[in-house]
């Protein structure tokens, strides 16, 4: 997987083939894989710190020292965050406003 250097495009067109391939629905022992969080290109996921996540210039100054920032990343007009979707949402219309994302900001590779 990519270092630490991948730049934010690169980050955002990895999810969204994550997403296409369905890499966050398969089962897990415990709790669901998580968008982002339980990316193989978080930097958390080599047990280091989100300090060095290049989606870090996205997250909200305010959010920036909770649990999982890049969970307060806003996705769309309406201000929906993964954070958000995971509470109120499905699984289904989570990956929708990613694909919406990448497609709208032209993330696609």
């Amino acid at each position: 997987m990519p270092g630490y250097n991948v730049s934010l495009l690169e980050t955002l067109r990895l999810e969204l083939r994550f997403v296409e391939l369905g890499l966050y629905r398969g089962s897990t022992p415990g709790r669901p894989l998580s968008v982002f969080e339980d990316s193989p290109i978080c930097p958390r996921y080599r047990a280091d710190s989100c300090t060095h996540c290049a989606r870090m210039k996205l997250v909200p100054y305010g959010c920036r020292s909770v649990p999982v920032p890049c969970h307060h990343i806003r996705l769309n007009e309406a201000n929906e965050t993964i954070d958000t979707l995971c509470r109120t949402g499905t699984q289904e219309e989570l990956e929708e406003v990613l694909r919406k994302l990448a497609n709208r900001n032209h993330y696609k590779a």
